[in-house]
């Protein structure tokens, strides 16, 4: 029994050693690659920084500031890159699109399909089926209500900006989005 339960013990301290081990070399990916990376913390990496400041953008902003137009930064044990440099992301994005297929999953699971998470041939199906949704006289039949929305967002920054206060108009911007896509 005691032998029994040493050899357990010394499993689980292996599998430990190992997992702990594994995420050192998750976290040495930016500095293998010589790319600035703000510092970070063992497992959460920038995640608990970003949470906790006043405005995740703002934070992200100072960063570009001090570590360049692109940098790193971890998502708990994911890298990913801050880019603001709007040069190099049309040269990833448009032209050399091919190069780049990659995107994070989004959204997936077995038996779960969809335009987020696809890529490739089914990735040309979806968008061949929503396409015709977004034709230019369907646009132009929307374009009321489009602006109703918008009408209604600049009451909303009228407001603040007679207070003068300063606040997050990234959650308007995500209010306007829902009101557009209800309407």
């Amino acid at each position: 029994m005691l032998l029994l339960s040493t050899i357990l013990s010394l499993t689980c301290i292996s599998l430990m050693i190992y997992y702990i081990i594994r995420l050192r070399r998750l976290y040495q990916y930016f500095s293998q690659r010589h790319i600035p990376t703000p510092p970070f913390r063992f497992f959460f990496g920038h995640l608990k920084i970003l949470w906790s400041s006043a405005s995740f953008h703002r934070q992200l902003e100072m960063w570009s500031k001090q570590y360049g137009k692109i940098y790193g930064i971890y998502q708990g044990i994911e890298h990913t890159f801050d880019v603001s440099d709007p040069d190099f992301l049309q040269e990833v994005f448009v032209k050399q699109f091919t190069n780049f297929p990659g995107r994070r999953q989004v959204l997936t699971g077995p038996g779960i399909h969809n335009l987020f998470s696809s890529s490739g041939a089914p990735w040309r199906r979806h968008r061949h089926i929503l396409n015709p949704s977004f034709s230019a006289a369907k646009l132009k039949c929307m374009a009321p209500l489009i602006h109703g929305c918008i009408d209604n967002f600049m009451e909303k920054l009228g407001d603040h900006v007679k207070n003068g206060n300063e606040f997050n108009i990234y959650l308007y911007y995500k209010r306007l989005t829902m009101d557009v896509i209800c309407k």
